[in-house]
Formats: structure tokens, sequence, C-alpha cells
């Protein structure tokens, strides 16, 4: 049995999560959803243990202190019958594409379209899904 998401922020005002219809998200660690910006989940996604969405982040232009309270925030869209694997993280600004696969431990820091794999860190094109 799943562990409960996790939603937080240190920031602002946090933005509840859509989460569509079957949605599941198990395994022994949580999913964690920042918050910071929008975060829409689609129908039959599959986000499995230890997935990380994270919507906020840091100005790298800034230095010091600055940098610390500058705050950056883009939302994330896990697209219909996704599957993110066990703690794969997606950042900020990312939207994955329908019936999608993101491999176990990936970093995505851009767009993965619809019926393809992605994998590694950073994330890259591994193939298509026959459909």
């Amino acid at each position: 049995m799943a562990k409960p998401i996790y939603w937080g922020t240190t920031f602002g005002n946090p933005k509840t999560p859509i989460i569509g219809k079957n949605v599941t998200m198990s395994g022994h660690e949580p999913v964690f959803f920042d918050c910071q910006d929008q975060i829409i989940i689609g129908d039959e996604a599959f986000l499995a243990h230890g997935v990380k969405l994270l919507t906020g982040g840091h100005d790298y232009t800034k230095f010091g202190n600055e940098r610390q309270i500058t705050r950056t925030t883009k939302p994330i869209t896990v697209k219909k019958g996704a599957w993110v694997g066990s703690f794969a993280i997606v950042l900020g600004g990312v939207t994955i594409g329908e019936h999608a696969v993101v491999g176990a431990g990936s970093v995505i820091s851009k767009n993965v379209s619809s019926y393809e794999v992605w994998a590694g860190n950073p994330a890259h094109f591994i193939k298509k899904i026959p459909h």
C-alpha cells in the first residue's frame, strides 16, 4: 500500500494539484509534489514510489542570499496514461505526454512527447512506443 502523497511548499501560496480519475501512486516511498506552481495529473497516470514533481526553483543569475530568496516556478503536467518510474524527478515547466514512460531514477527537464520512452540523468529519448 502506498504512503500518502506529500504536497508542501516553503514559498507563497501552494497550488492544489489537479488529479484525474484512476491515477495510481504506489510503492513504499511517498510521491512528493512541491505545489509551488500548478501540477496536473491526467486520468490513468501512474506515479511509482519516490517520484518527485518539483515546480519551484531559484534564479541562478543571483548570488548569495539573493539567490536563496529569489524563487521561480513553472507548472508540471503528466498527461493521460503516462507512467513515471520510481524515484524519477520531474522539474518545473515539463509536460509528459499521453502514455509516455519515464524510466526509474530519471531527471526530466524537457518535455516528453506522447508515446515516447525517456530515461537517464539527464533524461533523453530512448524510443517510440507502438500504438
